[in-house]
């Protein structure tokens, strides 16, 4: 898929998410659309891009 399919696909599975009734089918959700951003982004889409230490 190119990456606008995917970006298209995750808006789509995240309004779903946003929408969905009970929890399994709002996990199931999104599961899927954090499969569609590591596709989108690589392996490291859950970490921050900048760590800032206090």
């Amino acid at each position: 898929m190119t990456t606008r399919q995917l970006n298209k696909e995750y808006a789509n599975t995240m309004l779903a998410a946003a929408e969905a009734l009970g929890r399994r089918e709002t996990m199931e959700l999104y599961k899927k659309a954090r499969s569609i951003k590591k596709k989108l982004h690589g392996e490291d889409a859950d970490r921050p891009l900048i760590n800032i230490d206090n």
